[in-house]
C-alpha cells in the first residue's frame, strides 16, 4: 500500500530527514529526482521564527515549488508553537512567499543535543504528556485553520532520554496521543544517549506500529533495499526516514525505489555536484550547507575512484539521524 501522510501521496515512502546543516534545498533536488518521496528543512528553533530571527527565517529555504518540503520545528511548548506558526502564515502573506511551498510541518522530539534536553525539549518533553497533548492540539488546531497549504503534521520521537526510559518504554504513550491528533509519527530507534553508530531498537518500531492508527515512519539503519524489506518485515513500517544513507549517496533513493544502482557513475556525479552547486548559489545556501556537501561529493569521487576517502572531516553534527 502506498504511503499517505494526511493528504498527501509521496511518490515513494523514503523521505530524506531534516539533518542540521545537511538539508538545504539544493541538496533535497538532488534527493528527490533520486527518487525521495519528501523531504524536510533542517530542524529549526521555533522561538527564533517568533523572534523574527533573520538566520533562523533564512533555514525555511523553500524556494522550489515541485520538490515536497516540509518545515520541522523544535518547540518547548504550545504557546511558542502557536506564536511560529503564526509567524510562518503571516510572512508567507508579505515578505517570504516562498513559505507557501511548505505542505507540512513536523514537531522534533528526537534531537539528543544536551542543549535542548537542558531546557526541557526534545526527547525530554516525551514523559510529559500532557504538555505533549496540548502541543500536538496546537498543531493540529492551527492545520485546520491555516491558510497555508499544510497536508501533514507529524512528529518525530525517539526512544527516551536514556536506556532505563527505553526499557521503560515511555515512547509508546506517545502514538495514543498521536493518534488523536497528527496524520503520522516518525520513530527513530535509539534512545538520546545512543549514536548514530549504535544498533537501533527495530522492535520498538514494531510496538509502536502495533497501536498506531496512522502511519509510523522507521528511522534508523536504512542503507540499502535489503535493509529496507526487512524494517518493513520486522516492523510493519509504512516508510523510511533516511539520513546518513542519503549523505553517503542520494542515489540511495535510485536504489530503494528500484530504479538502478545505490551509486553514481562519474559522469553522474559530476552533473550533480555542477547541479547542486548552480542551484545553491542562485538560492543563496548558507556556506554550511555548502561546505558539507564539497566535502560530501569528494567522499563520493574518491570512492568512485578506488581512493581512500579520508580527509577533511565532515563537520560535527549532533542532530543527524
Amino acid at each position: 500500500m502506498a504511503l499517505r501522510l494526511g493528504a498527501l501521496a509521496p511518490a515513494s515512502p523514503f523521505i530524506l530527514s531534516p539533518m542540521e546543516g545537511v538539508s538545504d534545498a539544493a541538496f533535497r533536488r538532488l534527493c528527490w529526482e533520486q527518487g525521495a518521496g519528501f523531504t524536510w528543512t533542517e530542524m529549526i528553533r521555533a522561538r527564533g521564527i517568533v523572534r523574527n530571527n533573520k538566520s533562523t527565517l533564512e533555514l525555511v529555504d523553500s524556494f522550489d515549488p515541485e520538490v515536497p518540503t516540509g518545515v520541522q520545528l523544535f518547540v518547548v511548548n504550545e504557546e511558542e508553537l502557536t506564536a511560529a506558526l503564526a509567524r510562518i502564515e503571516a510572512l508567507a502573506d508579505t515578505t517570504h512567499p516562498h513559505f507557501r511551498n511548505v505542505t507540512a510541518v513536523d514537531l522534533n522530539f528526537g534531537c539528543p543535543s544536551p542543549e535542548v534536553i537542558r531546557v526541557g525539549a526534545g526527547p525530554a518533553l516525551l514523559k510529559r504528556r500532557a504538555k505533549l497533548r496540548a502541543i500536538f492540539e496546537a498543531l493540529r488546531a492551527w492545520k485546520e485553520t491555516t491558510s497555508l497549504p499544510i497536508g501533514a503534521v507529524g512528529a518525530k520521537i525517539r526512544l527516551g532520554l536514556n536506556r532505563m526510559e527505553l526499557d521503560q518504554k515511555v515512547y509508546l504513550p506517545i502514538i495514543e496521543l498521536a493518534n488523536d491528533t497528527l496524520d503520522y509519527l516518525v520513530v527513530h530507534a535509539r534512545h538520546a544517549r545512543q549514536q548514530s553508530a549504535d544498533k537501533p531498537t527495530w522492535s520498538a518500531i514494531a510496538e509502536v506500529k502495533a497501536r498506531a492508527r496512522i502511519p509510523v515512519i522507521g528511522n534508523g539503519d536504512v542503507f540499502s533495499p535489503a535493509d529496507w524489506e526487512r524494517l518493513r518485515r520486522e516492523t510493519g513500517a509504512d516508510g523510511a526516514m533516511i539520513a546518513r544513507g542519503a549523505i553517503r549517496s542520494p542515489w540511495i533513493f535510485r536504489a530503494l525505489t528500484g530504479r538502478g544502482p545505490g551509486e553514481p557513475t562519474r559522469a553522474e556525479l559530476d552533473a550533480a555536484q555542477a547541479g547542486y552547486d548552480a542551484l545553491a548559489t542562485r538560492l543563496g545556501s548558507k556556506e554550511k550547507f555548502r561546505a558539507w556537501h564539497r566535502e560530501g561529493f569528494r567522499r563520493m569521487r574518491a570512492r568512485l575512484e578506488g581512493q581512500p576517502e579520508a580527509g577533511e572531516a565532515m563537520p560535527h553534527n549532533e542532530h543527524m539521524a
